[in-house]
């Protein structure tokens, strides 16, 4: 009995939980960097300090530890996003909505990177998926643009297709700042962001005003 225990034990890596972080935290690091298909298990390990055992027995998988790390984006995404039960879909609040997504990609600055490379570069592993970690955030975007649409108060843009868009730019004018920066000869990168936001907000309200008669 009590080798059967100190067996279990062995088997388990010690301190199991901030083990598992930190080899989420580098995962995290390494996808945004590298993208998917460049990063290595070896890679993640020597970066979170841990043997492939160890991930493996966390994770199964690269596809699976790559699958956490885009959960832990979707619900870092969920707090940014309107309560549907008080949501108004007019103008102003659709603006609103798409600056928050704005702002959850300057806090978050390694997950929009690594959503926009996500967006990009993965079409293969697309193929393949089964699970849409990011398709709750399309979703709210689609309904408020069909309620406001419903209320005649927007034109007839796709919703779906609104919603790639804006997460689309949010997210490569997030991971272009520095360059923005340095092409335009801008002053600060808050300078850059403040242009980009005022851009988002006129052409948000140029795709969904209706045309006029």
């Amino acid at each position: 009995m009590a080798a059967t225990a100190q067996a279990r034990k062995a088997g388990r890596p010690q301190g199991a939980p901030d083990t598992r972080e930190s080899c989420l935290a580098a995962a995290e690091r390494l996808f945004a960097d590298q993208g998917f298909a460049a990063t290595g298990m070896r890679q993640i390990g020597s970066a979170a300090g841990v043997t492939i055992a160890t991930l493996i027995y966390h994770f199964g998988s690269k596809e699976k530890l790559y699958g956490k790390v885009l959960g832990r984006i979707a619900d870092s995404i969920t707090p940014y996003l309107p309560d549907p039960e008080a949501f108004e879909a007019d103008l102003d609040a659709v603006v609103a909505m798409v600056e928050r997504f704005l702002d959850w990609s300057l806090d978050h600055g390694d997950y929009a990177s690594l959503l926009l490379r996500e967006l990009m570069e993965n079409p293969a592993r697309a193929q393949k998926a089964r699970r849409w970690y990011l398709l709750p955030l399309i979703e709210a975007y689609a309904a408020a643009i069909r309620a406001g649409q419903a209320r005649a108060s927007f034109g007839p843009c796709d919703p779906e297709m609104f919603a790639f868009y804006v997460t689309g730019a949010v997210t490569h004018a997030q991971a272009s700042t520095v360059t923005i920066q340095q092409m335009l000869e801008v002053g600060t990168r808050e300078e850059v962001v403040g242009r980009f936001r005022r851009t988002l907000r006129a052409n948000v309200k140029a795709m969904l005003l209706p045309a006029p008669d």
